[in-house]
């Protein structure tokens, strides 16, 4: 029923909680990562809690429409926490979310600060883009290429701009903090929301949309290349094939039998012209890959 990925951390195993955390399987294999962002945001929450002891932490994936999953979890879907000392299972993403803020708070790990600039700008931006990307997908249905933006009409292009506006109002906000995350030179919920987002837009508008984040917003690629450097970040990023399988399902897409059949692979670098300007401004993120 499920592959797990063990991320326990060593020492005392009893004074330390078990947290098991189910994620959404591939759709292409179920063996793999699925592209659920929720599943992704929760595993890089409960990573930060892991590297520095906190808790003992094993991810696992499940295939929703197994037998096996639908006995076991009476048609919960994932994100799915269980805490096994307690014996208690979070099937609400508000719970799971409030589990690990409570065990962040216990332990003074700095995942949960409230920063309002930062929440106003990221607020709305993976909404918009699924705006986009709707409007875009609908309009070039039976096309054998993505239209250029250029050539959008203005009712869908709004949508477009408003992705764009948002996305460079991060890069400002990035700028103005010279920070590596959001809210410094630690990760927080803020990052953990927005990593697997931005990787989402990258990944489907290069794939499906003919779009790309624009390359003149430096500060926000030296951010997206910090993601492809933080251990969270690459442990819980599902392959570029189940992202663009996950998006195709949900559009109603067809599925090129050729695209399931490929080798996982992730994109985890950027524009050499984009690199090159990170690295004029000494913007280059000195984050340890593990």
């Amino acid at each position: 029923m499920a592959e797990a990925y063990q991320i326990q951390s060593n020492g005392d195993p009893q004074s330390k909680p078990l947290l098991e955390l189910y994620v959404k399987a591939s759709g292409i294999d179920a063996r793999r990562i699925g592209a659920d962002l929720f599943c992704q945001e929760f595993w890089m929450e409960l990573y930060a809690l892991y590297e520095i002891g906190v808790a003992r932490v094993e991810v696992k994936t499940v295939n929703v429409n197994s037998e096996a999953f639908k006995k076991n979890f009476l048609g919960a879907q994932p994100p799915i926490m269980i805490e096994e000392e307690k014996e208690l299972t979070y099937t609400d993403n508000r719970e799971i979310e409030g589990r690990i803020f409570h065990l962040a708070k216990e332990f003074n790990v700095p995942l949960f600060e409230k920063d309002p600039s930062a929440e106003k700008r990221i607020e709305n931006l993976y909404r918009n883009f699924k705006l986009f990307l709707r409007a875009k997908v609908e309009f070039d249905k039976g096309k054998k290429e993505p239209s250029r933006v250029e050539d959008l009409p203005a009712q869908i292009k709004v949508h477009y701009n408003r992705v764009c506006e948002q996305l460079s109002n991060i890069d400002q906000l990035l700028s103005e903090r010279k920070s590596r995350y959001l809210l410094g030179n630690s990760m927080t919920e803020y990052d953990c929301e927005l990593m697997p987002r931005l990787h989402h837009i990258r990944i489907i508008g290069l794939s499906l949309l003919g779009f790309d984040i624009p390359h003149n917003f430096t500060h926000l690629w030296a951010y997206i290349l910090t993601a492809y450097r933080t251990a969270a970040f690459i442990e819980s990023c599902p392959a570029d094939q189940d992202i663009i399988h996950h998006y195709k399902e949900q559009m109603n897409l067809f599925t090129n039998q050729r695209e399931t059949l490929q080798s996982p692979t992730k994109t985890h670098t950027i524009p050499e012209k984009v690199l090159s300007d990170i690295r004029v401004k000494g913007l280059a993120p000195d984050v340890n890959v593990h």
